[in-house]
């Protein structure tokens, strides 16, 4: 499989035709297939009622390119991926003119040097200014414009493993050729294009030349003057600039003179004062979760400023604290403005939960935690930075740790006896969970180890993230302990494995203990499948790892088992109760969802009070705005008292993913009535009300068939939607 995957406008079309004519059936190409574009794409084109047929390509194809991008990862055949860098200056210039009609329309003047002046502002805007809340559309066109400082991260690092600025990229040549796996890559400059990708794909396929076609040559476009107006105005503050190229995904591929000529180039005549650099690069973010630890989070953050770094961020999460904790942390940052710092507040304790936030917020490649009742050594960010920077294929560190007293004295080390080491193997790391290198409060890890798998369930798995970080850094790279203790470890009566009954001896903590074990081991299988099922995995490693982990997870399963029947006392199954006979408990009385009643002439929107009714029957969703989504079939029961009325009026709109939809309606059953939907059309249908004869006559059942419902389309699996939707019901009438 052949994927041409670059960023927009750098050769796409020129590469993919040349390879397509070589390797029919076998070559794709997209502009991205990570959800840091589609997603806000996607909530995009909601918000301007984009249809079907008008959305890009790119955002359309992707979803089957992941299918047989996974599918092949997932059999172990060769994949090549051909991905390009561009001047990030230029490439922002190019992409707003590809997209000048569907995204800066509004830009368009009377003359091509207005259209310019005003497309500069826009774009120069979108470089210089973060997105305002709320604003789906604004952070679209941020994330296309400033692609160069996030298309390596999110396309090529996470998704494939490789480690782009542990390899110095060949400037001489153009391009550089690099191997993980079964995966191949090769990365050109667009500024020696067509040589470097000549010779970059020669080098892939010994024995072929390759000679690049020039298609979708921009100079030749009816916008081309206005192109050409536009590169003669546009400016950037001389700042932002130089923090622009700066960047690690940008200074990697070009010359220090390459990167003044290009800064001259682009920079404002006229000194002014900017607005700050649209994005810092930081190494790391320091992540303090706090709950609770009013007396000790000013000592933590003072140890961690005694140490702080310029390329670190920190990132604090108050989950939930009612002691004041949160002001403590502020009264410290407030007298370090060189500290950049991102501060929030959950409004009740949500634990795991707030690891979406955490990965939202932090602009780093790492997260080093730092516990809020713990304090950081000297030199662990130094150490721990140093190390990613040196092991690029290391995806948790921890370290030893000094064990102190709830005043802060020193009373032991946490290992005494372990040496340095590395883990690189799943299915011999259970052997060794229990030894001191687990440390959760000593955790550093890349953020691969959350964004590679989907957010944990906390019903499903509520304590334990130290007990699988470990496993997915070996799944996907490996884990690094080292004996130097580098964190402070307060023990005392809060801490959270003593609250959980972690290491209780009474029989209650000890069956809690075990199932909050058997969690885990349940959730490293799911995290195995998980990336199995998306093609991360060796087949023959993931089969071999999933032996062994099953078996622990069995094993786990019967000292649960055993646990909880000694904490019951059920050691034996109890006798089956004889027929009939009554043991005086309560008999079980099925629940009725609620019943609305309609009245003839008026309109029940789901806006308005019905959608609360329907979501509580079977075959309906949760109602949104204005709608309420079916799944395949749904059902609710109505009264309608009235016998003068003839019929249910029902207002509905097909699926998005159709052009052309069937739905069924029918009131107690009788015939269906057959509706048939084009893609963003809202009906209104008129269902007649059968004879009514019974005692409970104004008592209707509604009944809605729509036999061609899917799952809604997703760019990231990681927020799939789990939802089978069949038609959107929008109001009621009785007519």
């Amino acid at each position: 499989m052949i994927l041409v995957l670059t960023y927009a406008k750098v050769c796409t079309t020129s590469i993919t035709e040349l390879l397509a004519a070589r390797f029919p059936g076998e070559v794709f190409n997209s502009h991205g297939l990570g959800s840091w574009l589609h997603e806000p794409l996607a909530h995009a084109l909601a918000l301007r009622a984009t249809a079907q047929q008008d959305m890009p390509p790119f955002h359309t194809e992707a979803p089957g390119i992941a299918r047989r991008l996974a599918e092949a990862m997932a059999k172990g055949e060769s994949v090549t991926i051909v991905s390009g860098v561009r001047d990030p200056i230029v490439r922002s210039i190019s992409v707003a003119m590809q997209n000048l009609d569907a995204d800066f329309a509004d830009c368009l003047g009377a003359t091509a040097e207005a259209t310019a002046e005003a497309l500069a502002a826009r774009v120069g805007d979108l470089w210089l200014r973060d997105t305002p809340d709320g604003d789906p559309n604004r952070l679209y066109l941020e994330r296309m414009i400033r692609a160069p400082l996030i298309w390596f991260r999110e396309e090529i690092e996470t998704p494939f493993g490789f480690d782009l600025r542990a390899h110095a990229f060949d400037r001489q040549r153009g391009y550089s050729i690099l191997t993980r796996g079964n995966v191949r890559l090769l990365l050109f400059r667009h500024e020696n294009a067509p040589t470097a990708i000549q010779n970059g794909l020669a080098e892939l396929f010994p024995g072929m030349e390759f000679r690049l076609p020039h298609s979708n040559d921009g100079t030749t476009k009816p916008t081309s003057e206005i192109y050409r107006a536009l590169k003669s105005c546009f400016r950037l503050p001389r700042p932002a600039l130089e923090a622009i190229y700066a960047h690690p995904d940008v200074s990697s591929y070009y010359a220090a003179d390459e990167i003044a000529g290009a800064i001259e180039r682009w920079a404002e005549d006229a000194p002014v004062q900017p607005p700050a650099a649209p994005h810092q690069s930081f190494a790391a973010t320091v992540f303090i979760p706090l709950r609770n630890h009013a007396g000790w989070i000013g000592q933590q953050l003072d140890s961690l400023f005694s140490q702080w770094r310029s390329d670190t961020e920190l990132v604090l999460i108050d989950d939930g604290s009612d002691d004041g904790s949160l002001s403590v942390a502020l009264e410290r940052l407030s007298g370090r403005p060189d500290v950049a710092a991102t501060v929030m507040r959950n409004s009740q304790a949500i634990g795991h939960g707030m690891l979406p936030s955490l990965v939202a917020l932090s602009r780093a490649p790492l997260l080093i935690q730092a516990d809020s009742d713990d304090i950081t050594l000297p030199g662990r960010l130094d150490t721990i930075i140093n190390h990613f920077a040196a092991n690029p294929g290391c995806r948790l560190f921890t370290s030893n740790a000094l064990l102190l007293s709830e005043g802060g004295i020193p009373i032991s080390l946490s290992g005494a006896e372990m040496p340095d080491t590395v883990f690189d193997d799943p299915v011999t790391l259970l052997d060794r969970q229990m030894e001191p290198c687990w440390l959760g409060a000593s955790s550093a890890y890349h953020r691969s180890v959350i964004e590679a798998f989907p957010p944990l369930d906390p019903e499903l798995c509520p304590y334990g993230l130290d007990l699988l970080t470990g496993f997915r850094a070996t799944l996907l790279g490996s884990h690094h302990y080292r004996s130097r203790p580098l964190v402070g470890w307060r023990q005392h009566a809060s801490n959270s494995h003593r609250v959980s009954g972690w290491q209780g001896s009474d029989l209650a903590t000890q069956e809690h203990s075990a199932a909050l074990k058997l969690m885990v081991c349940a959730q490293r299988l799911r995290d195995l499948a998980w990336l199995r099922t998306n093609g991360k995995l060796d087949p023959v490693r993931a089969a071999a790892t999933e032996a062994r982990w099953n078996a622990d997870f069995l094993a786990q399963t019967d000292h649960w088992m055993r646990s909880r029947n000694r904490l019951t006392g059920t050691h034996a199954a109890s006798a089956p109760r004889a027929a009939g006979v009554n043991d005086g408990s309560r008999r079980h009385i099925p629940a009725i969802p609620p019943i609305a009643t309609l009245l003839r002439g008026r309109e029940y929107p789901v806006a308005r009070g019905i959608g609360s009714v329907l979501s509580g029957w079977s075959g309906f969703h949760h109602h949104e705005e204005n709608w309420i989504w079916t799944s395949r079939q749904a059902v609710v029961v109505l009264r309608i008292p009235e016998t003068a009325c003839q019929s249910l009026l029902i207002t509905l709109a097909g699926l998005p993913y159709h052009e052309r939809q069937s739905v069924f309606l029918s009131l107690n059953f009788a015939a269906p009535v057959e509706v048939r939907m084009a893609f963003g059309q809202t009906t209104s249908v008129a269902v007649p009300i059968p004879r009514r004869e019974d005692r409970q006559d104004d008592l209707l059942t509604l009944w809605i068939d729509a036999p061609d419902a899917v799952r809604p389309v997703t760019v990231d699996p990681r927020n799939s939607d789990a939802r089978l939707l069949g038609a959107a019901v929008f109001g009621l009438q009785v007519v």
